[in-house]
């Protein structure tokens, strides 16, 4: 069963949705993966410049680890609402039958919700810029959220956000 973290109410001066800031607080890494992007709501500049022609303007995409990270030194992003999907293969997002979304999905907000990817490593799913979900199997990345956890005080499950 997938393990399921919460990172809400962040009320100091980082902003997780910010996807560079995501990445620099959880110690996830970038280039281990490959991004899959669905049900995306995102905005990117450059400097105070937004970026029309930038490819988080899609709402589905895929992108190698490299690719992400080599587009996180040029561009900020701020993920308003989508899901991202890191797996260890390269996919097609042709290829895949169904992209996880969000909206008017009831079965996202279960405790057993399993990402439709197979061989997702990890889900992230970035809510109107008030909450994080994290749905994993990986131990080492649930380890890894738990390590860095000062700097997302607020890190619980979502059983717990759930009946809060």
């Amino acid at each position: 069963m997938s393990m399921r973290y919460c990172i809400k109410d962040y009320r100091t001066s980082i902003d997780p949705h910010l996807l560079h800031t995501f990445f620099s607080h959880t110690q996830i890494s970038i280039t281990d993966y490959n991004w899959i992007f669905s049900d995306l709501t995102a905005y990117a500049s450059k400097g105070k410049q937004e970026l029309e022609n930038s490819v988080f303007r899609q709402d589905n995409f895929t992108l190698t680890g490299q690719e992400l990270e080599e587009l996180l030194k040029h561009e900020e992003v701020v993920v308003v609402f989508g899901v991202m999907v890191a797996v260890k293969e390269n996919l097609n997002i042709k290829d895949i039958e169904r992209l996880p979304v969000i909206e008017y999905n009831k079965h996202y907000w279960e405790e057993d919700y399993m990402s439709p990817i197979k061989n997702a490593v990890m889900e992230v799913g970035f809510f109107d810029g008030e909450l994080i979900i994290v749905t994993t199997d990986n131990q080492n990345i649930v380890d890894t959220l738990k390590r860095n956890i000062f700097n997302f005080p607020n890190l619980i499950s979502l059983k717990e956000y759930m009946e809060s």
